[in-house]
């Protein structure tokens, strides 16, 4: 008695995937057209059909899929995927602004939430993007760059110009120091920060595990629009509050011993200040009660001690040192100077800010008298050199 299989939805989707590796392009779009028409939340195959349609040269109907893909991601609680979409959607139908207008209505500052009526959960809040205003948002999408990888791609290399953040919307790459992986960063990730911010090479290369996509937001697109939409800048600060400096108080051995959102809120509380070159952050002898961390820039410690009149130098410091917790601690003077020798940033936290964590977390009280106590002697057994 002959048998007779019904084929199922996976066995017309492996059929698909089939054609589209032999270079089929027709058939294959064919096929994945019938199984989008079984699944129609099938986001992937959805963006396999608004791709073949692309390279079949169906401009309008890849447009309409685009368009679609686009929407479907938003509303889902994709945004960076759904403005890789919106991308491709500007080469198919450079007139589809309204959908990055719609991008910005769900997820700019006024619109986080879902609109008005429906009963599903609240869009997330993105780095970034949600910070903006739905103006600067929408100007910000415009300079968003499309990258592809293909496999074994390298994206940068450790020592290349830190002069962009990327965000993986498809595939995975992988994080490798001098042949250590040191992570594989999947959809939605953002990397690339800690150079962007703090102006200094990368310090890792990245390679591409499996074809990727990427956007790119680069530093002389957002150096443009701040002078335009000031916003960006205050974006681009809680971006790196949240994403950089948190990283920093994680890895210091002062706040290391926060509990995570403590050490977030802290975060949060830093504000920038700006320096020249030659501009003293703060100065041997003045009261004042605030602990630093550097942003970007190369900054000198240096004091001059009893019985001498040359400077005695006693540190440089880069992106991620923290400097001021003695003053604070010890309820002193500042005991030496903090010289900026270029143009630069620091973050500062007063002790506004730090006395309720040290009364909530005494441990990171005595981290900081030990921290002190170490620079103290270190101090000293400088001065002690030079006589």
């Amino acid at each position: 008695m002959a048998l007779f299989f019904r084929r199922g939805k996976k066995d017309d989707k492996a059929q698909a995937d089939a054609l589209f590796t032999k270079g089929r392009w027709a058939e294959a779009l064919a096929a994945y057209e019938k199984v989008l028409g079984k699944e129609p939340g099938n986001l992937a195959v959805l963006r396999r059909v608004a791709d073949l349609r692309a390279k079949l040269g169906r401009t309008r109907e890849a447009a309409e899929a685009y368009r679609e893909l686009a929407d479907r991601y938003a509303q889902g609680g994709f945004l960076m995927q759904a403005i890789a979409a919106y991308k491709i959607l500007e080469r198919c139908d450079p007139g589809a602004e309204d959908v990055g207008a719609r991008l910005a209505e769900l997820y700019a500052q006024r619109g986080i939430t879902r609109p008005e009526g429906t009963r599903d959960r609240p869009l997330p809040k993105i780095p970034l993007f949600s910070d903006l205003d739905p103006e600067a948002f929408r100007k910000v999408l415009q300079k968003t760059v499309p990258r592809n990888l293909t496999m074994g791609e390298v994206l940068f290399r450790q020592g290349d110009p830190g002069d962009s953040i990327f965000v993986v919307t498809q595939g995975v790459v992988r994080v490798e120091r001098e042949g250590t992986v040191l992570a594989e960063l999947g959809e939605g990730t953002f990397l690339g920060e800690a150079a962007f911010f703090s102006h200094q090479p990368r310090n890792a290369d990245v390679v591409a595990v499996t074809p990727a996509e990427l956007l790119e937001i680069r530093r002389r697109d957002m150096e443009e629009l701040i002078d335009r939409h000031p916003g960006v800048a205050d974006a681009l600060h809680a971006f790196y509050r949240e994403r950089v400096l948190d990283g920093v108080l994680a890895a210091s051995e002062v706040f290391r011993g926060l509990p995570p959102d403590a050490r977030k809120e802290l975060a949060r509380r830093f504000e920038v200040v700006r320096v020249d070159g030659g501009d003293d952050v703060v100065r041997e002898g003045e009261d004042d009660r605030a602990v630093y961390v550097v942003k970007r820039g190369r900054f000198r410690v240096w004091t001059v001690p009893p019985g001498r009149t040359e400077p005695l130098e006693l540190a440089t410091l880069g992106p991620g040192d923290l400097f001021g917790e003695v003053a604070l601690v010890s309820q002193t003077p500042r005991t030496a100077t903090v010289t900026a020798e270029e143009e630069g940033e620091v973050l500062r936290a007063g002790a506004e800010v730090l006395e309720p964590v040290l009364g909530r977390h005494p441990e990171v009280r005595r981290a900081l008298e030990r921290l002190r106590d170490e620079r103290a002697r270190s101090t000293v057994a400088r001065v002690l050199g030079k006589r």
